[in-house]
């Protein structure tokens, strides 16, 4: 029988991650996947009129995943997500170690990249679209001037990051149906399914 340890994780079978660490995962998903939307997507779609909005938009969704993501990697220095599986190749545990970590990151420094790219013109970020941000850089600064190419390169290129990490969790569970994914799925469901797998 399981049993469920203080930082919500359950401890025998590998455990689950608890209900915190799930609620910051999937509501950085959710996040990502507006803010991808607003820039790859929308701005194609929506008349020019709407211009305005995305990038307000823009702004106010990547404020707001840096600030979770702090909040997030707080949560994961003090409450140590649960083991791999005993059976997962080495150079499996480091290569998952090394993409959470780069998520990290890129997730944290990415935004502050795009507010400076966003003060060497001017344009005011608003966090979470309510709280007005002082301009990172002055008007015009090289550096951030600089950062309109690099964080549009970097976000794309992540991508790739993404995409590795979605592999990685269809391969844990069509391949290996060692319950991996369940770990990060609410609700007894994925209960039943960690269960079935150990």
């Amino acid at each position: 029988m399981s049993a469920t340890t203080m930082n919500g994780t359950r401890a025998a079978g590998g455990g689950r991650y608890g209900s915190v660490a799930q609620a910051f995962h999937w509501l950085v998903v959710a996040m990502l996947a507006g803010q991808y939307s607003v820039a790859l997507w929308l701005s194609y779609v929506l008349p020019k009129s709407a211009e305005g909005d995305l990038v307000a938009w823009h702004f106010s969704l990547g404020s707001s995943i840096a600030v979770v993501m702090v909040l997030r990697l707080a949560w994961r220095l003090t409450h140590p997500p649960p083991p791999a599986p005993r059976d997962l190749p080495g150079s499996l545990r480091l290569l998952s170690r090394a993409t959470h970590w780069v998520f990290y990151g890129v997730f944290i420094v990415l935004p502050f990249l795009g507010w400076a790219a966003a003060s060497a013109d001017a344009a005011r970020v608003k966090l979470a679209g309510l709280i007005p941000l002082p301009l990172l850089v002055p008007k015009d600064d090289p550096f951030g001037k600089a950062m309109q190419t690099v964080h549009p390169a970097i976000a794309i290129t992540l991508l790739a990051v993404i995409a590795l990490h979605i592999a990685g969790a269809l391969y844990h569970a069509l391949v290996k149906h060692d319950g991996v994914l369940g770990r990060m799925l609410p609700g007894r469901r994925a209960d039943l399914e960690a269960s079935a797998n150990l």
